[in-house]
């Protein structure tokens, strides 16, 4: 039942993008007709088969080709790093011993009140950080680590970087060079 409630909240925005394409336009005639066909048959005692068949059929038509309306303009909505939940990362491992570099995946989580967890499962033992959000733009995402508890400092920032799929790093925010070793996957 979820599904009827979305499509009734994004109802209006369905009809917007519908109207706007051309198997929009046609999957609301379709949905129309199939409309009136069914009070045609709910105030006529007695119709032909056939009649009922294509109502079902405009029906149909209609509510795919709507569908996939709303599939693809969901698909071209910008994404909002403001209410993501979690970001996965790829983030590069030396082993020493065998001197060879392999992928190992990381999370930043948010754990809530704008304070994200980063998480990196390391072989030689984990890395956590905490970071805080300082900025949200629509395809960046800038984060300022937590300061420590034992009151010393560490202004490293965090950036998500949407449009070129990378985390990148800075010491401190005066710092102009960022190190972008970090691979996004996923944003959720």
């Amino acid at each position: 039942m979820e599904w009827l409630g979305a499509l009734f909240q994004n109802g209006p925005d369905i009809i917007r993008a519908a109207s706007e394409t051309g198997l929009g336009i046609v999957a609301l005639c379709c949905l129309v007709i199939g409309c009136a066909g069914v009070v045609y048959l709910a105030r006529t005692r007695t119709s032909h088969p056939w009649i009922g068949f294509a109502i079902f059929v405009m029906l149909v038509l209609g509510s795919l080709g709507l569908s996939v309306v709303a599939l693809y303009t969901g698909a071209r909505r910008p994404l909002a790093l403001g209410s993501a939940t979690a970001i996965a990362f790829k983030t590069p491992y030396y082993n020493e011993q065998t001197h060879t570099y392999r992928l190992l995946d990381a999370t930043v989580t948010n754990v809530g009140d704008k304070l994200w967890r980063e998480l990196q499962e390391r072989p030689d033992g984990n890395a956590e950080y905490y970071h805080i959000v300082k900025a949200i733009e629509p395809d960046r995402m800038l984060f300022v680590r937590r300061p420590p508890a034992d009151g010393s400092t560490d202004s490293t920032e965090l950036i998500v970087d949407v449009s070129r799929s990378l985390l990148c790093y800075r010491d401190s925010p005066g710092t102009a060079t960022l190190q972008c070793p970090y691979a996004l996957v996923s944003i959720h």
